[in-house]
């Protein structure tokens, strides 16, 4: 984390665990302030690798799973970085801020995958480099999200994945049915952005962010669960993570097999747990009242305690067993709605 931002968060009341920010003062309150309410979210826990040199693009386009042609810096992008037998190791947000390119991943893969990006430069004329300590990221949401940036910066992003500049700052739309922005950009600039929010918005710990990922049914893949699963497990042809008319990459082949063949028996689903106890990344999701290894349903991707103090989670399910009655370490499982269908 930047020095210098984490002082400022202290001074706004922030309380942190060694470089972790726990809270600010009030966890239990914190989580129950979204949906409803209006959040800002230091994103320090999400990594940055920037991507320069004249080559950045055609580099990147030969690595990732969506198509760079349609990246500019208004317009952002979903996309994976997958092993060659396509399997995610990393799930990224690429955005462009001049000449430059920046992948928003989680922060605890960001050394694994420059690892094996820098395997593939050869004579490639791109550098790159672990940004996450040189730009500060934060995000906004809440009902009334986009009125009051707009009141602050005027021209806001108006749909999911756009980007607008205000001052040094790339404000970027998410997806989801709550209305939620990331703010990327030098420190003074977010200091002060951060300070006109603060009026309306009440700062909150990052799990307030990863229950907003949930319910908009956006995956996150950290070293926990990398190379766990194929992009469409993780709905990835669903939020425009995949380009099926670019050329190559890394795992292309498989991902698009799988994909005209349409032979994906596992999907992720958001869930809801009847309990306060927070699963691990990879416990079992159970068919009640049977035994056995034919009893798993599928893993817990993502999970948080939601406003309502039970569990919600993401987890890949085999879409076979959405009929049959699920636990989680003993608890009832609900099936609850995507911002987006699964249906073919």
């Amino acid at each position: 984390m930047n020095p210098a931002w984490k002082k400022f968060l202290i001074d706004q009341g922030a309380e942190f665990d060694t470089n972790t920010l726990s809270s600010f003062g009030n966890p239990d309150r914190e989580r129950r302030i979204p949906p409803q309410g209006h959040i800002l979210c230091d994103l320090s826990h999400v990594g940055l690798i920037r991507v320069d040199g004249e080559d950045a693009k055609s580099f990147l386009q030969n690595q990732l799973s969506n198509d760079l042609n349609e990246i500019t810096e208004t317009q952002t992008q979903i996309s994976s970085y997958n092993t060659h037998k396509g399997r995610m190791i990393a799930n990224l947000r690429v955005l462009k801020r001049g000449n430059t390119f920046y992948l928003k991943l989680c922060h605890d893969l960001v050394e694994t995958l420059l690892k094996k990006l820098r395997m593939y430069v050869m004579m490639a004329k791109v550098t790159l480099d672990d940004a996450s300590a040189n730009l500060i990221h934060f995000g906004f949401a809440g009902p009334k999200a986009e009125r009051l940036l707009a009141d602050i910066i005027g021209t806001v992003p108006q749909k999911a994945h756009k980007s607008v500049m205000y001052q040094s700052l790339s404000i970027t739309r998410l997806s989801g049915e709550l209305c939620r922005f990331e703010i990327l950009g030098e420190l003074n600039d977010a200091k002060q952005l951060w300070q006109n929010l603060d009026v309306q918005a009440a700062p909150v710990s990052s799990e307030a962010w990863r229950y907003l990922n949930i319910v908009a049914g956006m995956p996150i893949i950290n070293a926990e669960n990398s190379t766990a699963w194929v992009p469409q497990m993780l709905n990835f042809e669903r939020i425009k993570g995949i380009s099926f008319t670019k050329g190559c990459y890394p795992g292309q082949e498989i991902v698009a097999r799988l994909n005209y063949l349409g032979q994906t028996k596992r999907r992720t689903y958001r869930l809801l747990a009847n309990t306060d106890q927070l699963p691990m990344i990879g416990d079992k999701i159970i068919i009640a009242g049977k035994q056995g290894r034919a009893a798993e349903a599928g893993q817990v991707l993502n999970a948080v305690i939601n406003p309502d103090g039970k569990i919600e989670m993401l987890a890949v399910l085999k879409s076979a067993a959405l009929t049959q009655s699920l636990s989680l370490n003993s608890a009832n499982i609900e099936v609850l709605d995507l911002p987006y269908s699964l249906d073919d």
